[in-house]
C-alpha cells in the first residue's frame, strides 16, 4: 500500500506528476469537497477503483463501497475523494483498491487539491 502525496492545482495551471498505481493506496481527504484521485490506464483491460468507506448505514447495513470503472487504452477517470471516505483512524486518508485482469498494469495516479 502507498501513500500518495497531494499535488495542489495553482493559478498559473497544473500538469499533475502521475505515479504507477499499486493494488491498494491511501489517498488524504481534505476537507472532503475539493480532492481528486486522477487515473490514466494504458491497459487494454478495464479496471475498477473499489474506495473503502466505513460504518453503517442507517438501517444497519454495511456502507456500500463505490466502484469505479476506468475506461481501457486512454481513459482517464477524475474521482472525488468526499469527506465519508476518511477511514477515521486519525490519519485524514482513505483506501482505494484497483482491480482488474493485469492488477495494475498501465495505471498511473495523481491526487490533485485545489489550493
Amino acid at each position: 500500500m502507498a501513500a500518495l502525496t497531494t499535488q495542489l492545482l495553482v493559478s498559473a495551471g497544473t500538469a499533475p506528476t502521475f505515479v504507477a498505481a499499486a493494488a491498494s493506496d491511501t489517498v488524504e481527504v481534505g476537507n472532503g469537497k475539493d480532492t481528486f484521485v486522477v487515473y490514466k490506464n494504458t491497459d487494454a483491460n478495464i479496471k475498477t477503483a473499489t474506495i473503502v468507506v466505513l460504518g453503517n448505514t442507517a438501517y444497519g447495513e454495511p456502507n456500500p463501497d463505490p466502484a469505479i470503472p476506468i475506461p481501457i487504452t486512454t481513459g482517464e477517470k477524475w474521482i472525488p475523494i468526499r469527506k465519508e471516505f476518511d477511514a477515521a483512524d486519525g490519519t485524514g486518508r482513505a483506501t482505494i483498491n484497483i482491480t482488474g485482469t493485469g492488477g495494475v498494469t498501465g495505471l498511473t495516479v495523481a491526487v490533485v487539491r485545489h489550493s
